[in-house]
């Protein structure tokens, strides 16, 4: 999902599915990976599971080949559009209270809660809304205050890929390093541990 390449989807015969051939195998083209999670399986042990979007044309598969180059040479930049065009789209998204991220900004002041780095700008503090428990589908998370962290942008990432956790006793996690922090925490900002709990399990923690 990160890199955003394709998968190759083939599915064989099976009652269990409605997709399914009725005999055999059949491949069923190209897909890209939307969204994952886990949950536990028929023997209670831990399944991943995936949400796929079906790939419409090749153009939109093809992704721009990688090219390694040797540390002391550089490669020439792709071309560029010096006047790009434009074009309308439509786009279903949740509703989210912005009333809710600002508050949860500022009562941390703009400050990250794992980091401490508040970025300033010519118009202000910067700092981003992580959900906890991310709010589309299928994951169904509240948009309220207990279920939002105030992050710099690469906690925010990191957190969302599940290369930040946060335990009960609210220690983070850094899946990269194995170091372990204390999350910045303020008296009037509560937050769940059933939203940790979900995010911790989300990511196999």
């Amino acid at each position: 999902m990160a890199s955003g390449r394709p998968v190759r989807v083939i599915r064989g015969a099976g009652k269990h599915s409605v997709h399914a051939p009725e005999s055999g195998l059949r491949y069923d083209g190209l897909y890209r990976v939307e969204d994952y999670w886990s949950q536990p399986g028929i023997s209670n042990f831990l399944i991943w599971r995936y949400r796929l979007r079906a790939i419409d044309s090749l153009k939109e598969a093809t992704n721009p080949p990688l090219r390694l180059s040797p540390p002391t040479l550089t490669s020439p930049p792709p071309t560029g559009n010096s006047q790009p065009g434009r074009r309308s789209t439509q786009v279903q998204r949740t509703i989210r209270s912005t009333k809710i991220a600002d508050w949860v900004k500022g009562i941390h002041q703009h400050t990250c809660q794992v980091c401490g780095l508040c970025i300033k700008t010519p118009t202000g503090s910067y700092a981003e809304a992580a959900h906890i428990r991310p709010l589309g589908r299928p994951h169904d998370g509240p948009d309220e205050s207990d279920n939002v962290l105030c992050l710099c942008p690469n906690h925010h990432v990191a957190f969302d890929f599940g290369m930040l956790t946060i335990a009960p006793n609210l220690t983070v996690m850094d899946r990269t390093t194995g170091a372990q922090t204390t999350l910045r925490t303020h008296p009037e900002h509560k937050l769940s541990e059933e939203y940790l709990s979900y995010h911790r399990n989300h990511h196999a923690w």
